[in-house]
């Protein structure tokens, strides 16, 4: 059952042009080293002023906005692509920061003719969005093997794509103060959030706002719900440990990104040894736990940061 959803950014961007003539969309296509922002973020600002989004934040983010206000007002402008280097020593693309890496952005200039796009984008946001010279393209029967590809030969040749289809999923089952606090998190690292709970709507639940979907549904069935995929993110934090080790075996033969438990150490051995009698070395050593990093944490929030901080250690390629 679906209990709410969250404007995405797409229709953000239609609801955008509706009111205005006048707007830039930014978008990082490619990072390399420490930059302020990874590919695939986004950002738009209209002609009022309004944005919505973020290029990393600070100096060079106010940066790259005088120069999208400018640009704004060329009514001839193309999708331009900027290079940056991180460091004091560069050249001509030199960003006047020292973080040490490079980022690629392109600047869009958007039409209302795009308007109907993005409203469609934001429907059924399964796909391939494609940005050359010549301008954009959505191809919703695509799909790429990566989230996010990028090449450049010269300023008339080159593409950006990105696939819609591969949004980071997180199913966290238990709808909890943790649930809660760590939902508040994940939609800020542009999680699509499902959380699952088979109780009678807790009030955390129901004032749990940053979820795209919430279920209420038995957990015998929830291996049905949660797909196989290097996108998804599984965290089982239900109100028992007996429920939480049946969720675990049940999901353990998942094939995911991150299955994890939220537990003492002690309540994960005792889980594991309990599992190791129905379950395959191979799909007992997919479950994560204790989760999140060691940082001593005890309340919700705290709890959650510890997590978030783990994903962003997989997602980084640091573990």
């Amino acid at each position: 059952m679906l209990l709410s959803r969250h404007t995405s950014f797409w229709q953000h961007l239609a609801d955008a042009l509706a009111t205005t003539d006048k707007l830039m969309l930014l978008l990082v296509v490619d990072s390399k080293g420490s930059s302020p922002a990874k590919a695939g973020a986004k950002m738009f600002l209209t002609g009022q002023g309004k944005s919505l989004g973020s290029m990393g934040g600070g100096a060079f983010e106010q940066k790259i906005l005088r120069m999208a206000r400018r640009l704004l007002d060329d009514k001839q402008f193309n999708p331009q692509i900027i290079r940056h280097q991180h460091q004091l020593d560069a050249a001509e693309e030199a960003s006047g920061m020292i973080c040490g890496g490079e980022q690629t952005l392109l600047l869009y200039a958007c039409r209302m003719r795009d308007k109907a796009l993005f409203q469609q984008i934001a429907a059924r946001p399964a796909g391939v969005l494609m940005f050359s010279p010549a301008g954009l393209q959505w191809h919703h029967e695509m799909e790429l093997a990566a989230p996010y590809q990028f090449s450049y030969r010269n300023e008339t040749d080159w593409l950006y794509q990105e696939n819609l289809a591969l949004q980071r999923q997180a199913y966290i089952v238990g709808g909890g103060h943790v649930s809660l606090a760590l939902s508040k998190i994940l939609a800020t690292l542009d999680f699509d959030i499902t959380v699952i709970d088979e109780r009678d709507t807790p009030a955390t639940l129901a004032h749990n706002h940053y979820a795209q979907i919430k279920l209420t549904m038995p957990y015998r069935e929830i291996r049905d719900i949660i797909p196989e995929g290097d996108q998804v993110f599984v965290f089982i934090m239900t109100h028992s440990h007996k429920t939480d080790e049946k969720i675990a075996g049940q999901l353990a033969g998942k094939r995911v990104r991150y299955l994890g438990v939220l537990g003492s150490r002690k309540k994960m051995e005792h889980l594991k040894a309990n599992l190791a009698h129905r379950l395959p070395v191979e799909s007992l050593q997919r479950i994560r736990g204790p989760i999140g990093l060691p940082i001593n944490s005890h309340t919700p929030a705290e709890i959650a940061v510890s997590i978030a901080a783990e994903v962003i250690q997989i997602l980084n390629n640091l573990t």
